[in-house]
């Protein structure tokens, strides 16, 4: 018998989706952009996933399947002499009433920049 897994149901949100939420919401609550790079370096370093820069297009995909479910939006591109346009990510209202569900994320990032800073 082989185990098959079931796809996750369309509007669920996975732990990595959690974990960017609160990526972005620690970084507006310290009056920082979020931007996609970014994303996935504290994806990297603060969670210990997505360690191959190939994995950035799957940052985007989250971020854009974020942003369909309203929980997101993204702002403005801005142009930085010196630095790739980019474009930051803030948390909609939905998204902040969602955050119940990310909170433990928030807390462990707020330990390690603590740990760290």
């Amino acid at each position: 018998m082989v185990d098959s897994v079931m796809p996750r149901p369309t509007g669920t949100i996975g732990e990595t989706k959690l974990k960017i939420l609160a990526i972005i919401c620690l970084n507006e609550s310290r009056g920082t952009n979020t931007y996609g790079y970014d994303v996935w370096k504290v994806l990297k370093k603060g969670f210990h996933t997505y360690f191959d820069e190939g994995n950035l297009r799957n940052v985007y995909r989250h971020l854009k399947d974020l942003e369909k479910l309203g929980l997101i939006s993204r702002g403005p591109q801005q142009t930085i002499k010196g630095v790739p346009r980019r474009q930051p990510y803030t948390l909609t209202e939905k998204g902040m009433e969602s955050k119940p569900k990310f909170s433990r994320y928030v807390e462990l990032l707020s330990d390690q920049i603590r740990i760290v800073g």
